[in-house]
């Protein structure tokens, strides 16, 4: 029952996606953009659903798994700094994009606008702008590959605790379906099938939540069930943090804003119809993303006090564990047909902007071949894949780490070229590499347990580019020109 429930909504997942070929055209601008013709529910929804992903139903849990109810700051901070980001942001990266004609979110981070709006076409980069370009794509399609892996890593630790299934083959099925969806019709089979996963993914989610709450007796017996197991669960403020409770506070706060450097997510508001309808895609993401984000702490928390802490458990795997236990198979099927397309929807998003990366940053004399765009999403899939299975199966400290680099490389560079700040060739590079060395060094050092290093990484790399262009306009006003 719990096979027949799983395949009956994989199957349902692909119908979805597959049926995006009858509006297909054999372009670029349509495999990557959908025509920009998207409409703002599809947008916001198949945007949350890409930003949930396994880490909402395996990473996620894990974490409020451990620290209990101090796991709230993690998300009320996200859920408002994300919220405003995209508010304030969005929109002129929609118009700006459209204006630059960029199929890829790195070309806009590249390139920005220039002062006549002209498009890319009449642009021609130098040398040092090209090679600009170049790295950003290469640390763009790390971090893909890597947040690609950590989705078909969540995905398989999911099937082998339900099913007993081997490691391997929980990624193999991810990839494959993440290729059919891609070949079938590029970023519109994705967020077509992302925007009814969301919705599957909240439902799993409730559930499970409902059914657990019942279980142990309501927040009363959760409260003192916890409180029994360790008294540090039901602190509000964390009191482990080796810089008190009130920087790791912050460090939520700012870890949010990393989310404009997401690209799968912000390619999303490359491909909406129209800017005037950027706050109700915006409105449609925050629904998804956090009821779905708040009904897994809630999950979280409750399996604390149902599944106890045994020596070789994976916390990450908390939560099919809890549906085995806890649901009738009918709806362990549902719940598993949620992980897994949590997965999924945000592996095919990462793997199509790194074929944006290879086809329109990389290799540009191909820029325009539909054949070769579809070839490098099948190289980044089994780089995907490969990763999956030989790396790291820690899917938590995975997406931290690649969030961590998505917040300290790409996010400021995106608000600089938002808000049209001037930005030279080598005030890009040291804002990218103070950004991520930042945060890689803060990582190696620790203390990513105590500050989020996505947060620290974003400062850093804001500093150094306000210091730079400090610097560089008093003491050589005439040689700082704005790429």
């Amino acid at each position: 029952m719990i096979l027949i429930s799983f395949v009956s909504f994989m199957g349902l997942f692909l119908g979805i996606g597959l049926l995006s070929v009858l509006k297909r055209k054999n372009t670029n601008y349509d495999y990557l953009l959908a025509g920009r013709s998207v409409s703002p529910m599809l947008v916001g929804l198949s945007g949350a659903a890409s930003t949930a992903s396994g880490f909402g139903f395996t990473g996620l849990i894990g974490f409020g798994y451990m620290v209990g109810f101090s796991a709230v700051w993690f998300l009320l901070g996200a859920f408002i700094s994300i919220g405003l980001s995209l508010l304030f942001f969005s929109k002129r990266f929609r118009v700006y994009s459209k204006k630059m004609k960029y199929l890829s979110y790195t070309e806009f981070l590249a390139f920005g606008v220039t002062k006549r709006g002209a498009s890319k076409a009449t642009v021609k980069p130098d040398r040092s702008q090209k090679t600009f370009q170049i790295m950003l794509s290469l640390l763009s399609l790390f971090i893909v590959v890597l947040y690609a892996a950590a989705q078909l890593a969540a995905g398989s630790k999911s099937l082998y605790v339900i099913f007993d299934w081997p490691y391997e083959s929980g990624a193999i099925l991810g990839a494959v379906i993440v290729l059919l969806y891609c070949w079938a019709g590029g970023i519109r089979a994705s967020i077509w099938t992302d925007a009814v996963q969301i919705i599957v993914m909240m439902l799993a989610m409730v559930i499970l939540a409902g059914f657990a709450y019942v279980e142990v007796g309501g927040f009363s017996g959760l409260y003192s069930t916890l409180l029994d197991i360790d008294s540090d669960l039901v602190n509000i403020l964390p009191s482990d943090k080796a810089f008190g409770p009130y920087p790791y506070i912050i460090g939520c706060f700012i870890f949010g804003i990393g989310l404009i450097g997401f690209p799968h997510v912000m390619v999303r508001f490359m491909a909406l119809e129209k800017p005037r309808h950027t706050n109700r895609a915006i409105g449609w993401y925050l629904f998804g993303y956090c009821g779905f984000y708040t009904a897994a702490l809630m999950v979280a928390i409750f399996s604390r006090a149902l599944i106890p802490d045994i020596a070789m458990f994976d916390k990450e795997m908390a939560l099919p564990n809890l549906a085995m236990d806890y649901l009738p198979a009918v709806f362990v099927g549902f719940i598993l047909a949620g992980i897994f397309a949590s997965t999924i929807s945000t592996a095919d998003s990462l793997i199509l902007s790194g074929s944006a990366n290879l086809s329109q940053d990389i290799f540009t004399r191909y820029r325009s071949s539909h054949f070769f765009i579809k070839m490098c999403t099948v190289a980044i899939t089994l780089l995907a894949l490969s990763t999956a299975l030989w790396g790291s199966k820690s899917v938590f400290d995975l997406v931290m780490f690649v969030i961590a680099l998505m917040s300290g490389g790409l996010a400021p560079l995106f608000i600089i070229r938002v808000m049209r700040w001037p930005l030279s060739v080598k005030a890009g590079f040291v804002t990218v590499i103070i950004g991520v060395s930042s945060a890689v060094l803060w990582r190696m050092n620790g203390l990513h347990n105590d500050i989020f290093d996505s947060a620290v990484g974003f400062v850093a790399a804001i500093l150094s580019y306000l210091l730079f262009m400090s610097c560089a306009k008093l003491f050589s006003p005439l040689k700082n020109q704005s790429i």
